[in-house]
């Protein structure tokens, strides 16, 4: 899976949680212990797919270009794929020789595109404002209990 996604997510939950304020690369590198470099190359890609907007300027920085309840995970996932299927791990080659072999990687491959359709489907059903919800309230617990 795209190491990226990680970032994408902590950047639209931390976007989320900030209502409307814009926060720099800078912020939101410190948040998620990242360089601002970094964070501005899954930025850039947000931003082409229209799920974030960068204002530039004094009081500048970067905002959802939505409402987080119109975001899907499928979304940002897709925003910063650099390819459309999962890479967890490497695809079996259904085209070696043998009549074995062929047979298992078709098997191999049907189960990794039914994983691959359970995880999209999953990420689809949950918008950035869902998974905000659920990780305030994690945190909230987290520090009652410290």
């Amino acid at each position: 899976m795209n190491a990226q996604l990680a970032i994408a997510l902590h950047i639209m939950g931390f976007l989320t949680t900030s209502a409307g304020k814009t926060l720099t690369s800078e912020i939101l590198g410190k948040s998620y212990g990242t360089s601002p470099v970094v964070l501005r190359r899954v930025l850039a890609k947000l931003r082409r797919a229209g799920l974030v907007e960068t204002r530039r300027g004094v009081g500048g920085g970067t905002v959802l270009a939505r409402d987080p309840s119109t975001i899907n995970l499928l979304e940002v996932y897709q925003a910063v794929a650099e390819v459309e299927e999962i890479q967890i791990l490497q695809r079996p080659s259904t085209d070696c020789g043998g009549v074995i072999a062929p047979i298992v990687g078709t098997y191999i491959e049907e189960l990794f595109s039914e994983a691959e359709h359970a995880l999209f489907e999953r990420l689809r059903r949950v918008s950035v404002e869902d998974m905000d919800s659920v990780l305030s309230k994690r945190i909230r617990a987290a520090m009652r209990n410290r």
